[in-house]
C-alpha cells in the first residue's frame, strides 16, 4: 500500500473507452502496479495532482483497472474524472487508495465511512467556446429532457461523486460540460434537520471530512434553470400520515357499511379515549387488555381500505397508513427495520393507528407458497412487534392496527389470534340496501334527476355490484349524459358558459349498467345475447315452472317467508337435443336480471389431480358471493354420470367432481342465493343423487313442440323475415310434425337459401320454398328417442309425459 502512496504517474486520457458501460469511473493501471499495491479490480481509489499539496477542491473518485497495454508509469483516467481533479494530459497525478481496511485518508480526502446516498443531485452548465455548426431541430423541452436522462446515466456510471465533480459529454454532435451545485438526500424532515445541524457543526470544525456520494437509479438530476419548469418526480411516502378530521366528514364519503363502522368505532374509541376505564377491570395489578388489532377482510372493490382510511381519520388520534409490498426491500434486514420504524414513530405519536394495507403481501403463510427465509423473518418481526405493543401498553404507547386484505387464508394464521388481531370483520357484497346507500353517497354533489324511488329499484337490480363498481357505472353514466348533452342543440351553441341543463337520469344508469360487470363475476361472466321468453315459443309450462323456481323468491321473499318455506335449489331440464333447453335457462337469466354463470360440463374436467374439484368449488364460491345468481351446468351429463352404471376407470376420473358438486349443492355449508339449472339429453347417465329433493328439486320435461306450439314459433321466427303476405303457417305447423325448435329454425333458414337459389334478388321467401324446405327437412327426434324419455320419466317420476 506504502509502495504506490510515494509513486507518482503520468496521466493518459483514454477516451475510446467513453462507449464502454461504467468506463467512466475505470481508472487504469498496468496490473503489475495494481499487484505490488495489493490493489484489486473495482477497488475504490482518490487521484490528485502530485505537483502540490492536496487541495478539498482537487481531487476525484474512481475505481482501479488493469490493463496489459499501460506502461508501469502512465495512468488512463477518464475525462470527466481528470476534469474534476484539475488534471491534464502529462501532468503528475498521486493515488490514495479508499478501500482498505487499515488505510486512514490524509486531510481533504473523503472516507468511506461517510459514505451517502444521493437523492437529488443539481446540475449547472459550463460553457465551452467551441465552434459547432450543427444546429438542433428537437424541441427545447424534448432536448432538456433527453440531457438530463443522458447525465443522470453518466452519473450512475460514474457511481460516486464528489460535491466538485464536473462531467463532460457529447450531446448531438457538441461537448458539453456540467458541474454539480448541490447535492442533497431523499430524508424525512427530522433527519434532514439533524442532517442540517450536522452539517453546521461540521463547518465550524478545522479538520472536517469532505463529503463522498453514491449515485443510483432512484436519485433524481435537475438542471439549474428548470427547477421553475419542472420539480423532481415525487417519491411516494413509505408512511403515509392523514389529517384528523370530524366523524361526520370521514363517514359522509362510506355508504353501505354502517354495521361495520359501528363494529369498529366499539372497538377502536373507548381504548384510545379512556383507556383507564379497562384498568379499572382487572385483578392482581392488571386491567382488562384493550383489543390492539382489527382484520378487514371481504372480495375485492368492497371498500375496506375507504372504509379503513374514513374510520383513522375520524378518530382524534394519529394515523400511520402503510401499503404492504412498499416496505419490502431487497437488502437483508431492511424490511425488518422499516417495520420496526414504523412502530416506533406510532408509539412516539401515541395514541395513534397504524393501516396495514395488504397485509396478505407483507406477511404471508409460512408453512406454504414461494415465501423464503425473508418473509418469514418478517412475520415473526410483526409477531414480536404486536405481542412487545401490548405487553409495553400503557398511557403513551396506545397503538391499534388496522389490516385490510381480500386474501384472508393467505395470511400466517398466527396473527390471527386474540392478542394480534382480536377481530375480524368482513366487508362483504353489498344487498341491495346498502347499495342504495352507496348509490346515495356516489351521487350527493352530482347534478341528477332521479327519485329515491327509481334509485332503490335501480339498487335492487344491481346484483353483485360493489363499491367500486357501483363508482364505475355512476362515472359511465356520466360518461352518457355528457355525450348526450354534446349533441344536443344546447350543447353545439353554449360552449363557454357551464352547463345548466346536463343532469343525470335513471335512463343513463341503466344504459352504463352493461358496461361495468360485478368484479366478483369478471372471471366468469359469459356475454349472452339477450334472450327473453316471448322469443321462446310452446314452453308455456316449463317457463312458468322457471319462473316460480328462479323468479319468485327475488320477488316475493316475504310469501316464502311468511309460509315457512325454502326456494327450490336446483332445477333438471330435460329432453330431446334442439329443444330449447339451453335458451330456456339464457332466458331465465335475462328476464330475473340476476348474474348467470355458464358452465360448460367438459371444461372443468382437468388432467391433473384435484384441479377439476377446485374449479367447481371456485365456482359455486364466486357465485354465492355475486348472490344472488343462476349456475347453468349445460350437458351436466358429462360431469355427474352414475357411479354404478359406469366403467371402473372413468368412474374414478368423474367420481371426485360429481362429490364436490353434491357437497356444494346441499352439503355442510348451505348455498344461500344461487340455483342450478342443468340441463340434459341423457338424463338416465346422471347420477341418482344428484335427482333427489334439496339438490335438483325440479325436474322438468322439454319435449318437442306441438301443432299450436309450432305455429307460435313460425311465428316469432318470420318475424324477422321477409315472406309472403297470404303465409298459410298452420300447413307448415302440419308439415312439420315431429320437428324441434331448432329443426324449425333451420327449415327457415334453408327455405330463405333456396328462394335465393332461384333469384338472388327475390323480394320475400314465398311459401314454396317453405313446403319444399319441409318435405325435405329429416327428423332427428324419432318415435324411438320420445319412447326412451317416457320410459325414463315412468321410471324415476311414476307420472307419464
Amino acid at each position: 500500500m506504502a509502495a504506490i502512496l510515494s509513486r507518482k504517474f503520468t496521466v493518459e486520457s483514454d477516451d475510446s473507452a467513453g462507449h464502454v458501460a461504467r468506463a467512466a469511473r475505470r481508472v487504469i493501471f498496468n496490473p503489475d502496479v495494481l499487484k505490488s499495491a495489493k490493489l484489486c479490480t473495482g477497488d475504490i481509489i482518490a487521484l490528485s495532482n502530485g505537483d502540490g499539496a492536496i487541495s478539498r477542491k482537487d481531487y476525484a473518485v474512481g475505481i482501479a483497472w488493469p490493463s496489459l497495454e499501460m506502461s508501469q508509469d502512465s495512468v488512463f483516467v477518464p475525462t470527466s474524472l481528470r476534469l474534476t481533479a484539475r488534471l491534464e494530459i502529462g501532468d503528475k497525478v498521486q493515488i490514495f487508495p479508499l478501500s482498505g481496511p487499515t488505510f486512514k485518508p490524509p486531510p481533504g480526502l473523503p472516507s468511506l465511512r461517510h459514505l451517502q446516498e444521493a437523492g437529488t443531485i443539481r446540475l449547472k452548465e459550463i460553457p465551452i467556446s467551441l465552434p459547432s455548426n450543427h444546429t438542433s431541430h428537437t424541441p427545447e423541452k424534448k432536448q432538456r429532457d433527453w440531457l438530463t436522462l443522458l447525465l443522470r446515466e453518466l452519473l450512475v456510471d460514474l457511481n460516486y461523486i464528489t460535491c466538485t465533480q464536473i462531467l463532460e459529454l457529447t450531446y448531438e454532435g457538441r461537448k458539453r460540460r456540467f458541474s454539480v451545485s448541490s447535492i442533497s438526500t431523499q430524508q424525512s424532515e427530522r433527519e434532514r434537520h439533524e442532517d442540517e445541524l450536522t452539517h453546521d457543526l461540521e463547518s465550524l470544525s478545522i479538520a472536517s471530512q469532505s463529503k463522498l456520494w453514491v449515485v443510483g437509479w432512484d436519485s433524481t438530476v435537475l438542471l439549474s434553470g428548470t427547477e421553475a419548469h419542472e420539480r423532481p418526480p415525487a417519491h411516494k411516502q413509505e408512511i403515509e400520515i392523514l389529517a384528523p378530521t370530524s366523524a361526520k366528514d370521514a363517514y359522509s364519503t362510506v355508504g353501505g357499511l354502517n354495521k361495520q363502522i359501528q363494529q369498529i368505532r366499539d372497538l377502536l374509541e373507548i381504548p384510545l379515549t379512556r383507556p383507564e376505564l379497562f384498568r379499572y377491570f382487572g385483578w392482581w395489578g392488571q386491567g382488562l387488555k384493550p383489543p390492539r388489532g382489527i382484520l378487514l377482510h371481504g372480495p375485492p372493490g368492497t371498500g375496506k381500505t375507504h372504509l379503513a382510511r374514513a374510520i383513522a381519520s375520524s378518530t382524534k388520534s394519529s394515523v400511520l397508513v402503510i401499503n404492504g409490498p412498499e416496505l419490502s426491500s431487497a437488502y437483508h434486514g431492511e424490511t425488518e427495520s422499516k417495520l420496526r420504524d414504523v412502530f416506533r414513530e406510532a408509539r412516539d405519536k401515541s395514541p395513534c393507528i397504524v393501516v396495514l394495507d395488504e397485509v396478505d403481501a407483507l406477511v404471508p403463510r409460512r408453512e406454504e407458497g414461494a415465501g423464503g427465509e425473508v418473509e418469514k423473518r418478517v412475520v415473526a418481526t410483526l409477531l414480536t412487534i404486536l405481542d412487545g405493543m401490548e405487553e409495553g401498553a400503557d398511557e403513551e404507547g396506545r397503538v391499534v392496527v388496522i389490516g385490510t386484505t381480500n386474501r384472508p387464508n393467505a395470511i400466517d394464521p398466527a396473527l390471527r389470534r386474540p392478542g394480534r388481531f382480536d377481530r375480524e370483520i368482513e366487508v362483504g357484497v353489498p344487498d341491495a340496501e346498502a347499495r342504495f346507500s352507496i348509490l346515495n353517497v356516489l351521487l350527493a354533489n352530482t347534478p341528477n334527476s332521479i327519485s329515491q324511488d327509481d334509485l332503490r329499484a335501480f339498487s335492487s337490480r344491481a346484483h353483485g355490484y360493489v363499491g367500486a363498481d357501483l363508482s364505475a357505472v355512476v362515472r359511465e353514466a356520466g360518461t352518457i349524459a355528457i355525450k348526450r348533452w354534446l349533441a344536443s342543440p344546447e350543447g353545439q351553441k353554449d360552449q363557454s358558459t357551464s352547463p345548466a341543463q346536463l343532469t343525470l337520469t335513471l335512463e343513463d344508469l341503466v344504459a352504463s349498467m352493461p358496461a361495468v360487470r360485478p368484479s366478483a363475476m369478471r372471471s366468469l361472466f359469459v356475454e349472452t345475447p339477450p334472450v327473453r321468453y316471448s322469443d321462446i315459443g310452446g314452453q308455456a309450462l316449463v317457463i312458468q315452472k322457471l319462473r316460480e323456481a328462479v323468479e319468485w323468491p327475488l320477488l316475493h321473499p316475504e310469501a316464502f317467508q311468511r309460509l315457512g318455506v325454502r326456494p327450490p335449489k336446483g332445477v333438471l331440464l330435460y329432453g330431446p337435443p334442439g329443444c330449447s333447453k339451453t335458451v330456456l335457462a339464457r332466458a331465465c337469466a335475462c328476464e330475473s336480471g340476476v348474474n348467470f354463470v355458464a358452465v360448460k360440463g367438459p371444461e372443468l374436467l382437468n388432467k391433473f389431480v384435484g384441479e377439476s374439484e377446485r374449479a367447481v368449488r371456485e365456482i359455486f364460491r364466486k357465485a354465492r358471493v355475486a348472490s344472488p345468481s343462476i349456475i347453468f351446468f349445460d350437458e351436466i351429463d358429462a360431469l355427474a354420470t352414475s357411479r354404478s352404471s359406469s366403467d371402473g376407470d372413468t368412474s374414478s376420473s368423474h367420481e371426485g367432481v360429481l362429490t364436490s358438486l353434491l357437497n356444494e349443492m346441499d352439503g355442510v355449508q348451505e348455498l344461500v342465493g344461487v340455483t342450478v339449472v342443468a340441463a340434459t339429453n341423457r338424463p338416465d347417465a346422471i347420477d341418482s343423487a344428484l335427482m333427489r329433493p334439496g339438490r335438483l328439486d325440479r325436474i322438468l320435461y322439454v319435449g318437442p313442440p306441438d301443432l299450436d306450439a309450432r305455429v307460435e314459433i313460425f311465428k316469432i321466427r318470420m318475424k324477422t323475415m321477409t315472406v309472403e303476405p297470404n303465409m298459410d303457417i298452420a300447413e307448415l305447423a302440419r308439415l312439420t310434425d315431429g320437428c324441434s325448435g331448432a329443426e324449425i329454425t333451420a327449415l327457415c333458414q334453408e327455405a330463405a337459401i333456396l328462394t335465393m337459389q332461384e333469384d338472388i334478388n327475390a323480394p320475400h321467401v314465398p311459401q314454396s320454398a317453405f313446403v319444399s324446405a319441409a318435405k325435405a327437412m329429416k327428423r332427428q327426434i324419432t318415435p324411438a328417442v320420445l319412447q326412451k324419455f317416457r320410459d325414463w320419466t315412468e321410471r324415476t317420476q311414476g307420472r307419464k309425459v
